[in-house]
């Protein structure tokens, strides 16, 4: 089963389970992920699984490769490559891989705009164009003193209006960016059962997982393999950051301890090391018995394989 992670930004640690065909990526409060990190539009982006592989399309908003190149057409997309959608930096990933500490690269930027061009002197030297003392008498010839001043107070003021007017726009939309993300609440045992539950059934550990509900929160119990401790500690992470929780959540989930099914008595090491049952049958390294395979025995331990490892203190 894979997995679509979250590397930085406000759901950083997150993982989306995908299970299903078609995936949507962006702010909308119905998103399969839902980001919530400025610069994030609604319908950011998709994922989707088809029979030729992943493959991942930019919608509303800009989707780029990790050393900065636009993703502008749909693209096969291969397992541990990571891309950003917005400033957030993704990866599709096995759900039982480690996930990568190393941080993530930076964001793309824009390139810097180019040097503005240097003005050419006009053919003919300064005598093609009247020098500034010039231009001021010229200007106190034609016009009287206060309708100088009306004209150039008239000339600044129309220049404030034509900046305001280009900038309001940008200042708006930076306004919206910073308005705060409101999370929605969950208020009751009964609501947090209902998120729990999906994203279990999601994870595939709904029968795995039990639920204990009191009045003020409910507590995860049960005994899980090693590899799946850290699917539900993130999935609790994950309701932790998109939800405010009026109520708690508590994670006593733990690793299952394995248990052979018969007993032992003897351990010899060595060249030829085994250990005898206590029905009196004696396993050198390679036998089977009742489906556990005897694939060692180290100074501390004797070790066994099968549908699961199994360590045995001595």
């Amino acid at each position: 089963m894979y997995e679509l992670r979250v590397l930085n930004g406000l759901h950083e640690g997150a993982a989306l389970p995908l299970s299903g065909e078609c995936w949507q990526l962006g702010n909308a409060a119905d998103s399969d992920l839902q980001l919530n990190d400025g610069g994030i539009k609604a319908s950011h982006a998709q994922l989707s699984r088809s029979a030729e592989g992943w493959l991942l399309t930019p919608m509303e908003g800009t989707v780029c490769h990790r050393h900065g190149e636009r993703l502008s057409t749909q693209q096969l997309w291969q397992p541990g490559e990571i891309f950003a959608v917005g400033g957030v930096w993704l990866t599709l990933a096995a759900a039982d891989d480690e996930w990568d500490n190393r941080p993530p690269p930076p964001l793309p930027v824009a390139s810097p705009s180019e040097p503005a061009p240097t003005l050419r002197e006009p053919v003919g030297g300064t005598q093609s164009k009247p020098a500034p003392a010039a231009r001021r008498s010229l200007l106190a010839k034609i016009l009287p003193r206060w309708a100088q001043i009306f004209t150039l107070s008239s000339l600044m003021l129309l220049t404030f209006t034509i900046f305001s007017w280009v900038l309001q726009p940008g200042i708006a939309q930076q306004n919206s960016d910073d308005e705060p993300q409101i999370k929605p609440a969950i208020t009751n045992s009964n609501e947090l059962r209902s998120v729990l539950e999906q994203d279990l059934r999601e994870r595939e550990l709904y029968n795995k997982v039990q639920l204990t509900s009191t009045p003020q929160g409910i507590t995860l119990t049960g005994d899980l393999q090693e590899n799946q401790l850290p699917i539900v500690s993130r999935m609790v992470d994950s309701i932790r950051g998109d939800y405010q929780l009026k109520v708690a959540l508590t994670n006593q989930t733990k690793v299952r301890e394995a248990v052979l099914p018969f007993h032992i008595v003897q351990i010899t090491a060595g060249p030829h090391a085994n250990i005898v049952t206590e029905d009196g049958q004696r396993l050198f390294v390679g036998d089977e018995r009742n489906g556990l395979r005897l694939t060692g025995i180290t100074a501390d331990s004797v070790q066994f394989g099968g549908k699961e490892n199994i360590a045995v203190k001595w």
